[in-house]
């Protein structure tokens, strides 16, 4: 039996996406998506919900397009894998991270909605996102920025 390493969310954009690029030119973006879950409390059978905050990275045209069309407080949907990351801080001390590596994703928002909160001063319209809104590909080493 293999390994299986598989992250579906749907949420909501905490802040405004951070597009960067590599010292070889390639671009990465980061975001992070608040996405709500709703369970029921066993002992009193009361219905609860609780927001999980999610860092997220994108490479290359995905990144791109996230950071030209995307805002704080749009949806989107990714669908990518659990990525562990350890360094060394500048205090010396080992740090770690995990952060889901964005493989597709999908724009949520219906035409001109702003998702409340968006930090753009107007809405892009839905017919203005490119025609193919996931994007994929292998990563090579080149691709990771650290």
């Amino acid at each position: 039996m293999s390994d299986l390493n598989r992250v579906v969310l749907v949420g909501r954009l905490t802040r405004d996406p951070e597009l960067k690029s590599t010292v070889n030119g390639k671009f990465f973006c980061r975001f992070s998506l608040a996405s709500n879950r709703v369970y029921f409390q066993r002992d009193s059978n009361e219905k609860k919900e609780e927001v999980g905050y999610y860092d997220c990275i994108a490479y290359g045209k995905q990144a791109e397009t996230i950071a030209k069309y995307l805002g704080k407080g749009r949806r989107i949907g990714v669908d990518g894998s659990l990525r562990y990351s350890t360094w060394d801080g500048p205090d010396g001390q080992k740090r770690s991270k995990v952060e889901i590596q964005v493989e597709n994703f999908m724009f949520l928002d219906n035409k001109g909605e702003s998702g409340g909160g968006m930090s753009r001063s107007e809405p892009t319209p839905a017919a203005d996102y490119p025609d193919d809104m996931s994007y994929g590909g292998p990563l090579t080493d080149e691709d990771i920025p650290f």
